[in-house]
């Protein structure tokens, strides 16, 4: 009798667990957009992604206003800078906030300079909840690729 209750206890559990796990969804969102910058102020440099198109587990349309927080800015170690980096992603009906840091690739002027970023983001609209690790780059032509791995729910 013992036995039998720890046996359905378990598959009770086990069920819970793949109900749980049935509500969670991976989320791989690739996108290339133009990004265009400035002009700066005492708050920051924005950054707007227009013409946004992404591919993945969720497709369509994408912009996002981001700010780099240039007074918050330091040395990337190559003669360049790095700076935090904030602000939103609308993707569809999903809206994701996003925090990370943006990097000059070398160093040298700013103007005609490649970018790499490293984020998380969290769903704030949409999907209810859920977030991840989000990839940014942005070639000297201001081609901006965008890469989301996560969860949601």
């Amino acid at each position: 009798m013992r036995i039998l209750a720890i046996a359905v206890t378990a598959l009770a559990i086990g069920a819970a667990a793949d109900a749980s796990a049935a509500t969670k969804r991976r989320l791989v969102v690739r996108g290339d957009a133009t990004a265009v910058a400035g002009p700066c102020n005492a708050d920051g440099c924005p950054l707007s992604l227009i013409d946004g198109v992404a591919r993945g587990t969720v497709s369509g349309r994408y912009t996002a206003t981001l700010t780099l927080k240039v007074a918050e800015q330091f040395p990337n170690g190559e003669g360049g800078i790095c700076a935090p980096l904030k602000g939103r992603i609308k993707l569809g009906r999903v809206v994701l906030a996003v925090s990370g840091t943006s990097c000059q690739d070398g160093g040298g002027p700013l103007v005609g300079s490649s970018f790499t970023g490293l984020a998380r983001f969290r769903v704030k609209h949409g999907y209810g909840r859920g977030g991840g690790m989000a990839t940014f780059t942005e070639d000297a032509a201001h081609h901006h690729r965008m890469t989301l791995i996560g969860r949601v729910r």
